[in-house]
């Protein structure tokens, strides 16, 4: 006849019982302190990049604040050159200046916060704090897409120092046109610009001198934001620049 198999532990089921509550707690325990572990070390590498974007965006808004302090200048040539190509048009002829010059490119660098993107490490952040992070760089990334493509039209402005007799009714148009796209590109800036300052304040970001310094002395000679653009259209191109650590080609 069969009988069922009876299992007794040596020391009762209470002994059991007790031995697998400890267990039980052991790694309840273990797991909760990996949990604050990680948590910590979120909570470091969120502060840390925190600290390392808001500085990097800081400085590029210095870079686009820098931009803004001379739009006098750069809307002065524009003003000059558009009056220079109007006359050649109607007469055939023009003074020629000395110095077009151009707008000058300032450093944007986006690389941490890019970095950051693709590490996930802004997913760390809270929701509002990523978006607001984007807003800004966004604008910040328009503003160097345009300052870039705007070299092209001033390259070819340029040209007019060769003067009239050096330039044919086809230059005259490529230079009409060149003309007609620097205006904009610096349209598009001023707008930008004009935007996203006070909206980078509003989410708690400012214009950081830090970075402009320490790069500085490599662009301007002692350090000193002085763009040739700056200089009158009637300056020697070896005064003009001086203005610059690297001169400026015709």
């Amino acid at each position: 006849m069969f009988r069922p198999l009876r299992l007794k532990p040596p020391h009762g089921w209470n002994s059991v019982a007790w031995e697998l509550a400890i267990v039980t707690l052991g790694v309840l325990i273990a797991l909760a302190a990996q949990q604050i572990a990680g948590a910590l070390q979120n909570r470091g590498t969120a502060a840390e990049t925190r600290a390392e974007v808001t500085d990097e965006l800081n400085s590029d808004l210095m870079s686009i604040a820098l931009r803004q302090s001379i739009e006098p200048c750069i809307e002065l040539r524009l003003a000059e050159l558009r009056a220079i190509v109007t006359g050649w048009e109607k007469t055939g002829s023009f003074d020629t200046p000395k110095w077009v010059s151009q707008s000058p490119p300032i450093e944007i660098e986006l690389s941490r916060y890019d970095a950051a993107l693709s590490a996930g490490r802004l997913a760390l952040l809270s929701g509002e704090e990523q978006y607001r992070m984007g807003a800004v760089a966004a604008r910040i990334r328009k503003f160097n897409e345009w300052q870039f493509a705007e070299r092209v039209p001033w390259g070819r402005l340029r040209a007019l120092q060769f003067g009239a007799a050096a330039l044919s009714a086809q230059d005259q148009a490529t230079i009409r046109s060149a003309l007609q796209d620097a205006a904009t590109f610096d349209y598009e800036v001023k707008v930008n610009t004009s935007e996203a300052l006070p909206m980078a304040r509003r989410y708690g970001f400012a214009p950081d001198a830090k970075g402009f310094r320490e790069m500085a002395p490599e662009v301007w000679p002692g350090g000193k934001f002085t763009p040739s653009i700056c200089a009158s259209i009637d300056t020697p191109p070896e005064d003009a620049n001086k203005r610059v650590v690297i001169p400026l080609p015709l």
